[in-house]
């Protein structure tokens, strides 16, 4: 597609979600009436600018205000296909209408092809990553195994037995079902293809993927709001933008569109007539590029993550926020200061809860209860380290991101 027939496509739809959007869901008329406009006002592309950015950090409160979407979804919930639930929490609709998502381009595009056998290892349970890849491996005429996350033993023998060719998941939860294949005496598993999201992708732990087990490797961004929005292809040039988002790399604090190539924040429109975000600020760094890929698409490029705009850190896939950590601490008494440190050892994430004690608390029974309010309150495990008084600085970040992506 052209980029002249690309903008035409993009303003025709974006013209008929505003004004869906308009009719049906009151908190996006409440977003553009704020800034003073009619959906006639937002009938190009370069319109979008007259619109304030939707933060994703401000999605809880709007949703508190106007349970249960904050007025952003267009259908009642007896047309709903599915809702789902992301930290926060912020709760996404899904309508009957098939592809929305549009994840099935990227797989593909990643090397995915009628016939394959493939294992989904991402939840099925309140959160979307799971369904979106589901629905787009069926679209493509794939065979899925909803084997969901961990049973790392369970993985290894289900991929074995039936001869599974493709892996969706975190690129961290590949390398640890491959090295306990390895350590149950299975060998080299089938894999063949994979896609991977929720985490970086540094190209040390893709080599190893691609050179050492022979399995064709791409990653995919997207979030729960707004599905699939960028896809790599078999060059790993970068990752293509998708038709039916409208992507505007802008400035973090004013929601300007940028020009210059800094890190901006990724912020995007996506043609999904259900939950429509018109103008979401996803809270993620990146590039955009323009120049032609290899591969022959036309489409712009998203070059890689460059980080967050906000607190939120992600770790083995799940989103943290400091206010988590503050919970987890409250639950247990005897914590004076304390801090989430976030490393990363042989491609995989680890969490430690850093801790000061108050008074005469016994260091033993405080790291007890940290380590089972971490796992309950975060929906992780990781570990506890009582350190001496005055360790933790004052005015310390409360997650401390110490990963290094070479």
């Amino acid at each position: 597609m052209s980029n002249a027939a690309r903008r035409r496509y993009q303003e025709t739809w974006l013209r008929e979600l505003v004004s869906q959007a308009w009719k049906n869901a009151p908190g996006v008329k409440r977003r553009i009436e704020a800034a003073g406009l009619t959906p006639r006002d937002l009938y190009s592309l370069d319109d979008l600018e007259k619109l304030s950015v939707l933060k994703k950090s401000a999605l809880p409160e709007l949703q508190r205000t106007d349970p249960p979407f904050g007025g952003f979804c267009t259908l009642p919930r007896s047309k709903l296909r599915r809702i789902f639930s992301s930290p926060g929490p912020i709760y996404e609709a899904l309508g009957p209408e098939i592809g929305a998502w549009h994840s099935a381009t990227g797989l593909y595009a990643g090397g995915f092809r009628p016939g394959d056998l493939v294992i989904n290892t991402f939840a099925y349970h309140l959160t979307p990553a799971a369904h979106m890849f589901d629905e787009g491996l069926q679209m493509i005429g794939c065979a899925v195994v909803p084997t969901g996350v961990g049973n790392t033993d369970t993985q290894v023998t289900v991929a074995q037995a039936l001869g599974v060719t493709g892996y969706v998941g975190t690129p961290s939860f590949l390398m640890t079902i491959l090295n306990r294949a390895e350590e149950m005496g299975v060998g080299r598993l089938p894999f063949e293809v994979a896609q991977v999201a929720a985490e970086a992708l540094p190209e040390s732990l893709r080599s190893v993927f691609e050179e050492r087990y022979g399995i064709m490797t791409r990653q995919g961004f997207g979030t729960a709001e707004l599905g699939i929005v960028a896809y790599e292809c078999r060059e790993k040039s970068g990752m293509h933008l998708v038709d039916d988002a409208i992507v505007q790399v802008c400035n973090p604090v004013s929601g300007e569109p940028l020009q210059k190539p800094a890190p901006p924040e990724l912020v995007v429109t996506v043609n999904h007539r259900a939950f429509p975000m018109i103008r979401f600020g996803t809270g993620d760094l990146t590039i955009i590029s323009n120049e032609k890929c290899p591969c022959g698409r036309t489409s712009a490029r998203m070059l890689g993550w460059r980080g967050r705009t906000d607190e939120l850190t992600k770790v083995r896939g799940i989103f943290i926020h400091p206010r988590l950590a503050d919970e987890a601490a409250a639950r247990v008494s005897g914590v004076s200061r304390y801090q989430v440190v976030v490393t990363r050892k042989d491609h995989l994430d680890e969490l430690v809860f850093r801790v000061e004690l108050a008074g005469a608390a016994a260091g033993p029974a405080v790291a007890a209860g940290l380590t089972r309010a971490i796992r309950d309150v975060m929906k992780l495990r990781g570990d506890v380290e009582v350190v001496p008084p005055g360790s933790i600085p004052d005015g310390a970040k409360k997650i401390l991101d110490q990963r290094k992506w070479e």
